[in-house]
């Protein structure tokens, strides 16, 4: 068996080095390095807005319900009975990818409830955020859910029957 120098050792030593580092230079660069949020400063400058939100909300009789039906894919909002004049919008937020984010906007029904599908979301945690205006008030609830990877339509079809 022939012995490696120690010349032929520190060659491979610095060609191994290299080309670890050369390739966490790849991969770093194969990442996503956007901000969650575009506009973050701004954002945090107007916190205080968004804890009085909070603790309106915090104050009511009856708070905001945020149901979530797996299996029927379905987040029922119902919202409380003695407000009235209702609007504002509902962010499903994804901390993973912010091109995935969907805001939609609040439309009651007779009942004070808001019944959104979400099919379309992708498998894994979502934030949901409601800023709403009720009787000239604003409030802010959150909760969070986790979308699973796949139900089947049979299943579906099976409980909705």
């Amino acid at each position: 068996m022939k012995k490696i120098n120690w010349g032929t050792g520190i060659f491979i030593f610095y060609t191994f080095f290299a080309t670890m580092l050369f390739y966490q230079v790849y991969k770093s660069t194969q990442y996503d390095h956007s901000l969650v949020v575009d506009n973050y400063y701004e954002k945090d400058l107007t916190y205080q807005s968004t804890l009085d939100k909070l603790n309106n909300s915090n104050a009511l009789e009856a708070p905001l319900q945020i149901n979530y039906y797996d299996i029927l894919q379905l987040v029922e909002l119902e919202f409380p009975p003695e407000v009235k004049s209702i609007t504002g919008s509902i962010l499903f937020y994804r901390a993973a990818d912010k091109k995935a984010d969907v805001r939609l906007a609040v439309e009651v029904d007779m009942d004070n409830c808001v019944n959104v599908f979400i099919r379309t979301l992708k498998p894994g945690l979502w934030k949901i955020e409601v800023d709403w205006i009720g009787d000239g008030t604003p409030y802010l609830d959150r909760s969070m859910i986790v979308v699973p990877d796949y139900v089947p339509d049979e299943l579906i079809s099976e409980i909705l029957d």
